[in-house]
């Protein structure tokens, strides 16, 4: 439990899974190969990174649970209310992709780590 806790800023802050300092991404969906201080390779093999779309599905599902709340309040028509969803999840998958691959890198670097 300590170890998550100790982990928790440098996920929010995208930081790399092994030295919790290197910067993960280089601009908005750029993601280095390498952590710029540590040098450890962030993709350890070929499709690496397909378990972190599951984190993404986490990640989205309760991202978009408050517009879905939000959206039912006001009854729009059924249209409506998918065009609000399909608006805010623009917004949201940015952020889903981003998270869901650092989570994962995380996770796996306290399961199995290097």
């Amino acid at each position: 439990m300590l170890q998550i806790a100790r982990r928790l800023l440098p996920i929010l802050l995208c930081r790399c899974p092994h030295c919790l300092r290197g910067p993960v991404f280089a601009g908005l969906v750029g993601m280095r190969e390498t952590c710029p201080l540590c040098h450890v390779r962030y993709e350890r093999e070929q499709g690496y990174f397909m378990n972190s779309i599951f984190f993404g599905y986490v990640i989205s599902f309760v991202l978009i649970i408050p517009v879905i709340v939000l959206l039912a309040y006001f009854r729009p028509s059924l249209i409506n209310f998918t065009l609000g969803i399909v608006v805010a999840y623009a917004f949201i998958a940015p952020i889903t992709y981003r998270y869901a691959r650092v989570v994962w890198m995380h996770m796996d670097e306290m399961i199995d780590p290097r």
